[in-house]
């Protein structure tokens, strides 16, 4: 009897446990509303994260996304046509891209694969870091980040809000560039 009992709740109690786990993989934590990272981007139009970009109040448009698609989301967020170029001795093979302001959206075989970010007031990360205006010190006491011995000069990595990964550089301790997904960098 105490057999058949324990083989009866066996499967309730690990109904139970694994219950807990699947609510705490799906809800990332929110970025604190004090933290210096967490700017009023009022003036943002265009948000990148790990996986993407697109416009403010859109989903973001993850690599992979047709480059037409892309384009024209972006262009009509931005008021502008994208400044168009092309690479064809980049190390991941021959690359294309769309500019806009700071952003350069990079493409492969008509696809998203990557994007770099400079200095200016019209994008962001979605978790808030802007190149030229958040310091690296500021995004260290924020975020994990790691600093990359490489060729290229204050190369580092950090994890964002929701555990992406974004690379950038540093210059005079303040953050000059960021990037996420293939690009198109000389070592």
């Amino acid at each position: 009897m105490i057999k058949k009992t324990l083989l009866l709740a066996l499967p309730f109690a690990l109904a139970a446990c694994g219950s807990g786990n699947e609510t705490s993989q799906e809800t990332a934590p929110e970025p604190e509303a004090n933290s210096p990272l967490v700017q009023r981007l009022d003036d943002t139009v265009l948000v990148v994260d790990a996986n993407g970009a697109g416009a403010v109040g859109q989903p973001v448009m993850r690599f992979g996304t047709a480059r037409e698609e892309v384009d024209s989301a972006i262009s009509q967020a931005y008021g502008n046509e994208p400044e168009l170029g092309e690479n064809g001795e980049c190390g991941a093979g021959p690359m294309q891209f769309s500019s806009y302001g700071p952003l350069q959206l990079a493409f492969q075989n008509g696809k998203l694969v990557g994007w770099n970010l400079g200095e200016g007031t019209d994008v962001a990360t979605s978790d808030g870091v802007q190149p030229g205006t958040t310091t690296l010190a500021m995004l260290k006491d924020e975020r994990q980040v790691r600093d990359i011995d490489s060729t290229l000069n204050g190369e580092f990595e950090y994890t964002t809000a929701d555990y992406g990964t974004i690379g950038g550089f540093s210059e005079d301790g303040k953050i000059s560039s960021l990037h996420a997904g293939m690009n198109c960098f000389f070592r």
